[in-house]
């Protein structure tokens, strides 16, 4: 393996089981996720967003051979400490030999918050996770564990705040999950956000999805009456899981992506980067073609603000990242090798842990050298200054 610096450009952190008493205002106790046990006696989060507790077991065995996976039955006596622990990541990323994590939230946690009712309640759910994030799990080396902050659900003053907020403790980064003003789609009342990331040279990161606050009080609100089935223990929710979840992806990326660029959004704000997570890459030269094939039909009846073809705007202001995505390694000159970023998504289930560097030489041994070193790192590293 060449030695280039290798930077992960997505990976999460398992709620450690004292997070909520030690960061959370005392207040919120009686809303806090709690924490019980699964049907299989394994541990597992207990929340508003409805349905039975949310299993640990696909989010804290990292290493584990694939059939041994399972969903439920896992405690935290058996998970990694690596996972909910800095300093225990330093040392699993240093056998891995990874430089840099880029660290995003376990979304049951940000679902609980984020679609709560009480406004203060979300935003002491995102202060307790960043502070515990920033102050605690990165702590032991800021350097190497880049936390990316949570940005709140309830408007554009509170998410606009946050980034300032980020900014100020040293964040790299902001993770938006739903669009900054609250709304249904992008529209210019997330203006402010996107102004403030782009001069705060803040990159701003999408998870898979955007989903507003009101959905989410939509969701629960279902879930509480008719049960959710991702979370049954049943075996069709079990397959429903191993299965599910890639058109989601990419319904979600290229329908929020095609509003962005059509909307204007990286028009007004040229300085502005949005990075893609855990999107994959190798469908982005197809879903390029496409937007500008409707842009050069339709840009003068359409009256569409942008004065370039969709594809400047990806190439410009956008960055993806991927696990394992040998047609996008194979088509990186379309999709362009200077926006896209290897990941492993570490503790996850999904993850090669600790063979990522033998799975980057496999998926991308017909890259020039100068290739893999911008693909594995040298992309991150630019985009969040590391």
């Amino acid at each position: 393996m060449s030695n280039h610096r290798i930077i992960d450009a997505d990976c999460h952190v398992l709620e450690p089981p004292d997070i909520w008493q030690n960061h959370l205002a005392a207040r919120y106790a009686d809303k806090a996720p709690k924490l019980v046990k699964d049907h299989e006696g394994g541990d597992a989060w207990l929340t508003a967003v409805g349905g039975d507790p949310d299993p640990i077991g696909l989010t804290a065995t990292p290493g584990m051979p694939y059939d041994q996976f399972r969903w439920f039955g896992v405690t935290y006596d058996e998970a990694r400490t690596g996972c909910y622990n800095g300093a225990a990541r330093l040392a699993d990323m240093d056998l891995d030999g990874v430089h840099a994590e880029l660290l995003y939230p376990p979304q049951r946690t940000m679902s609980h918050f984020l679609g709560d009712e009480d406004p203060e309640f979300v935003l002491a759910g995102v202060d307790a996770y960043n502070r515990f994030l920033f102050d605690e799990f990165c702590a032991p080396d800021p350097t190497r564990l880049i936390g990316v902050a949570q940005i709140p659900s309830i408007g554009i003053d509170a998410a606009v705040d946050g980034l300032h907020a980020a900014a100020a403790r040293g964040a790299k980064g902001v993770l938006i999950s739903n669009w900054p003003s609250g709304g249904e789609t992008v529209s210019r009342d997330d203006d402010p956000f996107w102004a403030a990331a782009a001069e705060a040279r803040m990159p701003v990161s999408i998870h898979i999805n955007i989903i507003s606050r009101a959905a989410r009080m939509a969701s629960r609100r279902a879930a509480a009456t008719q049960g959710n089935a991702l979370y049954r223990h049943d075996n069709e929710a079990t397959r429903a899981k191993a299965i599910g979840g890639m058109s989601h992806v990419f319904a979600m990326a290229t329908g929020a992506m095609t509003a962005m660029i059509f909307t204007g959004v990286f028009e007004r704000f040229p300085d502005l980067t949005v990075a893609w997570i855990e999107t994959g890459v190798g469908w982005i030269p197809h879903f390029l073609e496409c937007v500008d094939d409707r842009w050069w039909r339709n840009r003068v009846w359409g009256d569409l603000p942008i004065t370039n073809p969709p594809s400047y705007y990806w190439y410009r202001n956008n960055v993806a990242s991927f696990i394992v995505d040998r047609s996008g390694i194979e088509l990186r000159h379309r999709v362009g090798v200077d926006n896209i970023m290897w990941s492993s998504d570490y503790p996850h289930h999904g993850n090669d842990w600790p063979y990522s560097r033998k799975v980057i030489d496999e998926t991308m041994g017909q890259c020039t050298e100068d290739e893999r070193a911008k693909i594995a790192g040298g992309n991150a590293a630019r985009v969040w200054g590391i």
